[in-house]
């Protein structure tokens, strides 16, 4: 597709500019930030981007499937103290991608309904052979597809001695574009068109050498091949420009006159053909794609003690996801709009809210390694604490260096009105690495001003060594202004020959991360800064701050081991407390959690009744300050047919206190049901009861819950 005037990158360039001037209500953003698809020479690369770092933890089966169940988990410590991020853990997505990219991949979804262990699911059109793996930062899961189409080696006419393409000859060309000029051969042997077409385009993005003729006459053919008529023609036209007296000259011009003389109408035809291009003119492949859905969930409470009924929940929830792509040689323009209304039925309920969860424009110069985004965004690199509006700018040095400078305005708030820009931030990082196959370093500094005054200024970085067997990041935060340590995280993990995997995370942080504004926490008729100010001096609002600001310490341990193709076992251990706070500025003093101690082990199957199924049983024991809690979870996905699944699931929690003898009892079974009608449409219905049995201070109280939510999703 040609792209004669960029109307939707520019149109959508205007709505981010437009959302900067408001702060989106109900501000709750996607833990999947985007996905990516691309084609490799022996399958397809799916990476799936994560808006903070989450670790591969396992996944079943482990053989060629047609639906893969891939367990992450945060590295954030036992547990998540965002609230906005806990929230979006509990939410299901329906990841979509561009769909023009020929990967046998039905869906994707990303399940948060335990957010310590969420999980991703992969369905396949047939079975795939698969391997996967984190990035080195940990922000990304890289699905690899290998391709079941071996190449037609066996077929001399497309070796390079084939009539009509260009004999190999010998180079003094860089050997990295010698080698991609072999690699596109292969792909052009095994009619894996884009894939040469992206070599060829990365041949002739370097300075001029003695392969770019033979690639700019090879990238026209493959476009050719590949059905994109119009780049095959803009691609010969450039050739006879820039070779007019090359020895692919006569080829090339028989190719282009072929198609301007193709059809069934050779009028017509040649009526367009009359419409002269500009041979240096960039030609632009666009796509777009996302989704849309809508949901309507339901919950009521029925009180067997006293015959009262509550309803908990009942809305409609209306969610878009829309991107597009833009590619030429020598530029990427992508953007992104999430968003949704959620419309409250219930008499009492709040009023309709809107969300916009992602709202930008990115740009690549990929000559320059430029790279630009714009808009509403999530960060968790480089100082950056979350969701913000503004914008990120990254200079490629060269292969091994990269500068980022980052400005903004952090996105709090959950109503519609002006952008308060009383807080604003910037910073600059930068990326080095990969040195010695396996480290990558990240270092930066950032500041954040609120009301005219510091909220935060602070150094920090992250170590990454990631290596198949073997690997580990840390994440450190030091906070020059207050002079405290912020952040320190350790997750490193070891794999061992007999498929034994170890992992071992460390967490200490500042709970909230430490900033001036924290002093504003059970403040009574006070918004903002400036109104402590009034009465405080700086000094004093900044003690505040430390005083709210509490301090969470946290280490798990966990080992998953492969019994054989159809089990796997995992277990894990956890220790977490959260320190108290001392009572100031009108607030009371909060006791610390003590030390709060977490067991768990679970067993998964995969073929166990059916064909494809996966069976999950897990145990949960969990010793607080408190109380001490009990779980079982039983977690069954059975595909029915190729289009329709069935996921029965049931939990049971036993809670007993430890001052008094309450206790509590939830027995919650659910059955969801998924069901494809086409391609691009699916349907959704999950219901399910939940019984509750708790004694309090001697009085035995039971209740009973309904719950069921009926939905749709749509892919474009």
């Amino acid at each position: 597709m040609v792209l004669r005037n960029k109307i939707i990158p520019v149109f959508t360039l205007f709505l981010c500019v437009a959302t900067l001037l408001f702060s989106a209500s109900q501000v709750s953003a996607r833990i999947v930030d985007n996905v990516e698809i691309e084609t490799r020479a022996t399958g397809y690369e799916i990476r799936v981007n994560f808006i903070l770092p989450l670790r591969y933890v396992k996944h079943r089966p482990t053989t060629p499937s047609e639906t893969v169940l891939i367990e992450m988990s945060p590295i954030s410590g036992v547990t998540l103290e965002d609230t906005e991020i806990l929230k979006q853990f509990e939410d299901r997505e329906a990841l979509s991608w561009d769909r023009s990219i020929p990967v046998p991949l039905k869906e994707m979804t990303f399940d948060g309904s335990s957010p310590r262990l969420p999980v991703l699911v992969f369905r396949f059109s047939r079975k795939v052979d698969f391997n996967l793996q984190s990035s080195g930062d940990l922000r990304s899961l890289i699905f690899f597809v290998k391709s079941d189409v071996k190449p037609k080696e066996e077929k001399k006419v497309r070796e390079p001695k084939e009539p009509g393409l260009p004999l190999a000859k010998p180079s003094k060309a860089d050997p990295k574009l010698i080698e991609a000029m072999k690699e596109a051969k292969k792909e052009m042997t095994a009619e894996n068109y884009p894939r040469a077409i992206q070599l060829y385009t990365k041949i002739l993005s370097r300075p001029e050498s003695d392969l770019s003729q033979d690639a700019q006459e090879l990238i026209g053919l493959a476009r050719d091949r590949n059905n994109q008529l119009a780049h095959a023609k803009a691609e010969y036209e450039k050739y006879l420009k820039k070779y007019p007296k090359g020895e692919g000259a006569d080829r090339v011009k028989q190719r282009l006159n072929g198609l301007l003389t193709a059809g069934d109408k050779p009028k017509e035809r040649l009526r367009s053909a009359k419409i002269s291009r500009d041979p240096e003119e960039t030609v632009w492949d666009t796509q777009v794609f996302g989704s849309f859905s809508q949901f309507y969930s339901f919950d009521e409470t029925d009180s067997d003690s006293t015959g009262a009924s509550r309803i908990n929940r009942s809305d409609l929830s209306s969610d878009f996801d829309f991107s597009t792509r833009s590619r030429s040689d020598k530029y990427e323009i992508r953007t992104q709009f999430v968003g949704g209304y959620d419309q409250d039925f219930r008499e009492n309920g709040d009023e309709g809210e809107a969300s916009v969860n992602t709202l930008n424009i990115e740009v690549k110069d990929l000559k320059r390694k430029l790279f630009g985004r714009f808009g509403r965004q999530f960060e968790s690199s480089g100082g950056v604490l979350g969701r913000y509006d503004g914008g990120l700018l990254s200079y490629g040095i060269n292969s091994k260096v990269k500068i980022n400078g980052v400005a903004g305005v952090p996105v709090q708030s959950t109503r519609v009105e002006p952008l308060d820009i009383n807080k604003r931030f910037y910073g600059m990082s930068l990326d080095l690495g990969t040195f010695a196959k396996y480290w990558n370093f990240n270092i930066y500094g950032i500041n954040q001003d609120v009301d005219g005054i510091t909220d935060r200024q602070a150094v920090g970085g992250e170590t990454r060594y990631f290596h198949p067997q073997r690997s580990f990041l840390t994440l450190v935060d030091y906070d020059v202004s207050f002079k405290e340590l912020n952040l320190f995280i350790f997750s490193g993990d070891y794999v061992f020959p007999v498929k034994t995997r170890w992992r071992l995370t460390l967490d200490y942080r500042k709970s909230p991360i430490l900033t001036t504004s924290n002093a504003l926490q059970g403040q009574q008729g006070v918004s903002n800064i400036s109104d402590l100010l009034r009465t405080l001096s700086e000094e004093e609002v900044r003690q505040l701050a430390k005083d709210r600001t509490a301090k969470s310490r946290s280490m798990i341990f966990s080992v998953t081991q492969e019994l054989n193709e159809q089990f796997q076992l995992n277990g894990e251990f956890s220790v977490s407390e959260l320190s108290g706070t001392p009572a100031s500025g009108g607030v009371p003093a909060l006791p610390s959690t003590g030390a709060e101690f977490f067991y768990s082990s679970q067993l998964i199957g995969s073929s166990l009744f059916m064909e494809n199924d996966i069976a999950i049983f897990g145990l949960r024991y969990s010793d607080l300050q408190n109380v001490d809690s009990y779980s079982a979870d039983l977690n069954l996905r059975f595909p029915i047919t190729r289009d329709l699944r069935i996921n029965p699931r049931v939990r049971i929690d036993y809670r007993k206190n430890k001052n008094d003898d309450g206790d509590r009892v939830n027995i919650r079974p659910l059955v969801r049901l998924d069901y494809r009608w086409k391609r691009w449409l699916r349907f959704e219905l999950e219901g399910g009861r939940e019984w509750i049995n708790e004694t309090v201070i001697g009085d035995s109280q039971k209740s009973t819950n309904y719950f069921f939510s009926l939905g749709a999703r749509a892919f474009f």
